[in-house]
């Protein structure tokens, strides 16, 4: 998960996930979705992440929340003066948006589409070390990236 700050103690500042727990209460399910933001998969480039656009290698970086200052799925790049505004998560738990026409199965491999950074479940797009856990809404799912 990303935080808002850099305090891992401080449940308020969570930017996905448990929102307004505390450490010591367990939340529903249902609760703990709230709020969550829908991220994509990008690609790491020489000092930028960017929006996957069908290149030969791509490099995936993990799954990127909107960045309010300036998206990167608006083509905007990460310099030093947005760096700290960006949610890139490598590990744990998110939530993705998955390609029109997929069907993903719980706990099935998750890939990511080349060209939109969507999550699929199509063995030819870009491996990504995540699996599916459940559909969340529709067309979003929860996966965990490991």
């Amino acid at each position: 998960m990303a935080f808002e700050t850099g305090y891992l103690d401080d449940p308020q500042k969570v930017g996905a996930g448990e929102l307004f727990g505390n450490n010591n209460i367990i939340l529903p399910a249902r609760t703990f979705e709230n709020g969550l933001k829908v991220g994509h998969f990008a690609k790491l480039d020489t000092g930028s992440l960017d929006n996957l656009d069908t290149s030969a290698t791509p490099v995936i970086a993990g799954v990127v929340l909107r960045n309010p200052a300036a998206p990167v799925e608006d083509g905007a790049t990460v310099d030093a003066n947005l760096y700290g505004q960006v949610d890139y998560i490598r590990q744990g738990l998110v939530t993705v948006r998955v390609a029109t026409g997929e069907t993903p199965a719980q706990f099935g491999a998750v890939y990511a589409d080349n060209a939109t950074g969507e999550a699929t479940a199509t063995d030819t797009d870009i491996a990504v070390s995540g699996e599916f856990i459940e559909e969340v809404q529709d067309g979003v799912w929860l996966i965990r990236l490991y």
